[in-house]
């Protein structure tokens, strides 16, 4: 079961780095929602909060890296 896990966290990566790559590179941030990115930053914050708890790397890396591309876009769209 862990191999589904490592396999989910990594596809969940897969799809949030190009936005975070793309913001970081031309800092336009005006078609992202805020709340979406807040939403899924304090979401994230929560997984990575329950997989230290429960020692589950393959949920609390992905979602700390998940973590981690939220706060840099959030960051960006509020200095924009």
């Amino acid at each position: 079961m862990d191999i589904i896990g490592y396999c989910a966290g990594l596809l969940t990566l897969i799809g949030y780095l190009p936005q975070t790559i793309k913001t970081i590179r031309t800092r336009e941030t005006k078609a992202l929602s805020l709340p979406t990115f807040l939403i899924i930053g304090t979401s994230a914050v929560l997984w990575t909060i329950y997989g230290l708890g429960m020692q589950k790397p393959a949920i609390w890396v992905t979602n700390g890296v998940v973590l981690v591309c939220s706060a840099i876009i959030t960051v960006i769209k509020l200095r924009a």
